[in-house]
């Protein structure tokens, strides 16, 4: 049986990074960017696919891959810390998701403007798959997209996606003109109540800036997820 904070990481990617295929032995994420693309072992044993690049390692994955992988001409690279946060009640007034196209499209406005740097590569798809991705989500039942505005512009966002008794936080972010306004605090308030009688979950970075604010604000580490790379 999968870690419910896994399956919880697991959904948000298949709903909004590519698509997840499952099986006893492994998970295979095949994400519309290569960036999002990897193979989790599920087992001590399973032998490793011709031409995968990325594998990730979970509290299922057994013992041995680290030599295993080293062998086979991966090398470590980041880790994936997955947190926890009590749940419940929070203060501050609700906020409510969004429930119109033109705040989908603002949600993906914020995404652009916190996440990318105007000229880098494939800046244009991922502006255009931000889009997609909010229009294609904001009405699902099992997710809540949330929008704050600052005297009407797109200002700060986050996504709560449940899976059984879990809500896990993803893209959290603030245009950089508004950051330090206590925005994001006020979307992670709400999340605590999304998650009420359950679980609260996000992943960050290790070592990150955003793993220190997390931890600032009551996060705490549930489980490593090491990935290794080989060109």
């Amino acid at each position: 049986m999968l870690d419910a904070l896994l399956d919880n990481h697991l959904a948000f990617l298949a709903a909004h990074r590519g698509s997840v295929r499952r099986s006893a032995e492994a998970i295979e994420v095949v994400g519309e960017s290569e960036e999002f693309s990897a193979w989790i072992p599920l087992t001590p044993d399973a032998e490793i696919p011709a031409g995968v690049r990325t594998v990730r390692l979970v509290p299922g994955s057994g013992a041995g891959w680290e030599e295993r992988l080293a062998a086979a001409g991966f090398k470590a690279a980041e880790v994936l810390v997955h947190m926890e946060a009590p749940a419940g009640s929070a203060v501050g007034e609700p906020v409510a998701a969004i429930r119109s196209e033109a705040d989908a499209v603002g949600f993906a406005q914020v995404q652009s403007a916190a996440f990318l740097e105007v000229g880098e590569p494939d800046y244009d798809w991922w502006q255009q798959m931000f889009v997609e991705q909010a229009l294609r989500n904001y009405r699902a039942p099992d997710q809540s997209l949330y929008l704050l505005r600052v005297d009407g512009d797109p200002a700060a966002i986050t996504l709560v996606l449940r899976t059984g008794p879990v809500a896990g936080v993803y893209a959290v972010a603030t245009k950089p003109q508004y950051r330090g306004r206590g925005l994001a605090t006020r979307l992670l308030a709400q999340a605590r109540r999304d998650a009420a009688g359950g679980r609260l979950t996000l992943q960050v970075v290790e070592g990150s800036d955003a793993e220190r604010l997390y931890l600032s604000v009551g996060f705490r580490p549930a489980y490593r997820s090491p990935h290794f790379r080989r060109s």
